[in-house]
């Protein structure tokens, strides 16, 4: 593993805004078997060393839907609610919105307000996988401004990010919190290999939060852990 000591940014102190919305839903996605396996976090590890030590946090998850992680933050006493934003964000490109690709704008403003609708502060932690690479510009920016307006002050975001050059395509996992210290994942097709980000680029694409770290991983993932 190697680590970047977290890079502090000045922070609103202001109080937490008023939780709220419904869970939205979407769709269960894996390997052909159905199987899973399972691999050391320290991502995982360090998101829940951030969150309080009480029940009833809301934690939102943005990857395809897996019970397992519902299973496993339930037992906590938390509530898990899901947006597959890379299914809504092929499906909006199939309906001629953001074609090759991308977005403007104005689409990408309209793309976050409907599936990322929470009341500010609605969640203790967000779970974005390797989904935020796959979105690209600007709408990778606007998810994140989003995403840090919905998150509670102090709360925490775990994200993966590929870095290996050179790829036609990249395989898609459809990830879980396992325990503590794990994710589990199975593997779920593949995308066309997103623009590449080395660690220094990622410590500029939140700055919105007030702290990153980052974890490097086997299969060239490097987990970024940020803080609002």
């Amino acid at each position: 593993m190697r680590f970047w000591p977290a890079r502090r940014r000045p922070g609103d102190d202001q109080g937490i805004g008023s939780p709220g919305a419904s869970a939205h839903s979407d769709y269960l996605a894996g390997g052909a078997d159905g199987s899973q396996r399972v691999r050391p976090s320290h991502g995982v590890q360090g998101l829940l060393e951030q969150l309080p030590a009480m029940a009833g946090l809301r934690i939102l998850d943005l990857g395809m839907l897996n019970p397992r992680t519902s299973e496993y933050f339930g037992g906590l006493g938390h509530q898990v609610s899901f947006v597959s934003l890379l299914h809504s964000f092929d499906a909006t490109r199939r309906s001629g919105s953001g074609r090759n690709g991308s977005m403007d704008a104005d689409e990408a403003e309209a793309f976050v307000q409907t599936h990322l609708d929470f009341v500010p502060g609605s969640f203790h932690a967000v779970l974005a996988w390797d989904v935020l690479q796959h979105l690209g510009e600007p709408l990778m920016q606007r998810t994140i401004a989003r995403l840090a307006n919905i998150v509670q002050h102090n709360g925490v975001m775990l994200c993966l990010f590929h870095l290996e050059e050179g790829e036609q395509a990249i395989p898609m996992y459809n990830w879980a919190v396992a325990s503590g210290k794990e994710l589990a994942l199975r593997e779920a097709g593949s995308r066309p290999a997103p623009v590449k980000y080395n660690a220094r680029q990622l410590e500029t694409l939140f700055p919105q939060f007030r702290a990153i770290h980052l974890f490097l991983m086997r299969d060239a993932l490097l987990e970024v852990l940020v803080v609002r």
